[in-house]
């Protein structure tokens, strides 16, 4: 009898080891989500103006499995949030594909997002792209805090803290002629800092005085002036010439003047 009991309690305990292996082996479905810093997750902001000699860039958006690696390649998908996006499909970026590769044995994939420099408005405004992962058969999407991202592109600069100090007179031209001409993006408030900062100044009056002269000795840097049926000048970047910067003639003066975005001369 107790030889019964003791058999029974073998088998109880040997099929009920076997459930919990069962549920063990289960797991839900494994999701992706993009794995951004606190400061990307609001927003990633991208500017041309920092880079006025490229037509496009891409900007790379790290996408992680929360759950386990498999041995082989499992897809996911990707679309744009056209209630939240502004940005148009092949102006200001390339078109995504219908799905997305995360490799056999990897946890972390960087989705190419290819952005142009087209839009000659983006010197005085911005365009959004909200961009969503969607689900396929292999890859969830389970954490919606974590799935969506905003790049945000323009091809303007902001006025810096210590821009009246030095240079006064902003204008987003100026500013982008600045970068250039001084090949700095930063100066400083401090007063022990006055000869670095007068000589870059220093630079950019000398650039607005004669561009002609800096065209001709910096081919490098592949800026071009073209002359104009008027006999104005545009300057330009070979790269991008559908954004220029007309280079005009004061009839008062005799003197040539960059105009800016606002139609006022640079000085």
């Amino acid at each position: 009898m107790h030889k019964l009991i003791y058999t029974g309690m073998a088998l109880l305990l040997f099929i009920t080891s076997c459930k919990k292996a069962e549920q063990l082996e289960y797991h839900s479905q494994d999701n992706v989500y993009f794995d951004l810093t606190a400061e990307d997750r609001d927003s990633i902001v991208y500017t041309f103006a920092y880079h006025p000699g490229i037509s496009q860039d891409t900007i790379f958006l790290p996408v992680r499995i929360s759950g386990i690696r498999m041995p082989e390649d499992r897809t996911f998908g990707i679309s744009v949030v056209d209630t939240s996006t502004t940005a148009l499909a092949n102006t200001h970026y390339e078109p995504f594909k219908t799905s997305y590769t995360m490799p056999a044995d990897s946890g972390n994939y960087r989705l190419a997002v290819v952005i142009y420099n087209k839009d000659e408005s983006l010197v005085l405004h911005t365009v959004v792209m909200t961009l969503k992962l969607t689900a396929t058969d292999e890859l969830g999407v389970a954490l919606p805090t974590l799935i969506k991202a905003r790049i945000i592109v323009s091809n303007k600069l902001e006025k810096p803290k210590w821009w009246d100090m030095w240079l006064g007179g902003y204008s987003q031209v100026k500013h982008m002629l600045f970068r250039l001409a001084a090949t700095t993006d930063d100066l400083t408030t401090q007063g022990i800092d006055a000869p670095k900062n007068l000589y870059y100044a220093g630079k950019l009056s000398s650039f607005l005085i004669d561009p002609f002269t800096w065209v001709n000795a910096n081919p490098e840097k592949g800026y071009v002036l073209t002359q104009r049926p008027d006999g104005n000048y545009d300057f330009y970047h070979t790269a991008t010439p559908g954004q220029k910067i007309l280079l005009k003639k004061n009839g008062a003066t005799g003197k040539f003047y960059f105009i800016d975005e606002n139609g006022n001369e640079v000085i």
